[in-house]
């Protein structure tokens, strides 16, 4: 690679003052931010396709890590409406939203106690079409179609705290129409009201769950090292599906040697 020394010290120097500027900025207000550990999460989204839509209640069980708490940012997709955010109790709590980083700002009456868990529950919905911003620039990590959806945790379509940080534990219910199936991290189990399918997804050791897809089409399943593992292409990709579950039953295979089985 040819570097080429610049003509010029000023416009160096003010372009280094610049970034000084952007990397402390964060930093900053990271500072001015009070501490919180996520702990868990109990989320019941019910997915529309149709409309490209989602609307959840998403309960968070927290500990402030610093004394007399009295506010904690969470990071939420912007083409989400927060509709109510309430305490254990019922009793709405101030939030504001910003869209610049997209964030919901809470504002406690009381100073939370350092150390004792606090829960608090988020009311939310929107359409999430992939065409919207999202919070990973050019990647796009949430989308809702008619004939396939998928919600990653990237995407912040749940409150977020400490992203790719601070880890948690999940009970996540998804509903959907019936004719479609949801598939995601965890053990699962599934329930039918109505016209409608519910399925349930139980992640206790603290990880980042919270990705899952929304599918029509039945899985192909793959016997392979003595596992059998079912797998959803769509298009081109279908071609392939005998070559992943091969790979799939060789990586369980090696990983059972190393661990023991799976839970």
């Amino acid at each position: 690679m040819l570097l080429r020394r610049p003509t010029s010290i000023a416009p160096l120097a003010a372009g280094l003052l610049l970034l000084a500027g952007q990397l402390l900025a964060p930093a900053q207000e990271r500072r001015n931010t009070s501490r919180i550990d996520i702990e868990q999460y109990t989320i019941d989204a019910e997915v529309t396709p149709n409309t490209s839509s989602v609307a959840a209640k998403a309960s968070v069980r927290f500990v402030p890590l610093d004394d007399n708490v009295t506010s904690a940012s969470f990071e939420l997709n912007n083409a989400l409406n927060v509709s109510r955010v309430v305490d254990g109790q019922g009793k709405q709590i101030t939030a504001s939203r910003n869209q610049q980083d997209y964030t919901v700002r809470l504002s406690f009456d009381q100073p939370l106690p350092k150390g004792q868990p606090v829960t608090i529950t988020f009311y939310y919905d929107g359409r999430l079409t992939g065409q919207e911003d999202s919070p990973v620039y050019g990647v796009k990590f949430a989308a809702i179609h008619p004939d396939f959806s998928y919600l990653m945790y990237p995407a912040r379509w749940f409150p977020v705290s400490g992203y790719s940080t601070d880890r948690f534990a999940a009970d996540l219910k998804v509903t959907v129409p019936m004719g479609y199936s949801v598939v995601g991290s965890g053990i699962d189990s599934k329930q039918t009201a109505g016209d409608k399918n519910i399925f349930e997804f139980r992640f206790e050791r603290p990880s980042f769950p919270g990705s899952f897809a929304v599918i029509k089409d039945q899985p192909v399943k793959v016997p392979s090292e003595g596992v059998t593992t079912s797998l959803y292409f769509r298009g081109p990709e279908a071609e392939f599906v005998q070559q992943y579950g091969t790979e799939v039953g060789k990586i369980v295979s090696y990983f059972t040697g190393v661990f023991g089985l799976a839970p």
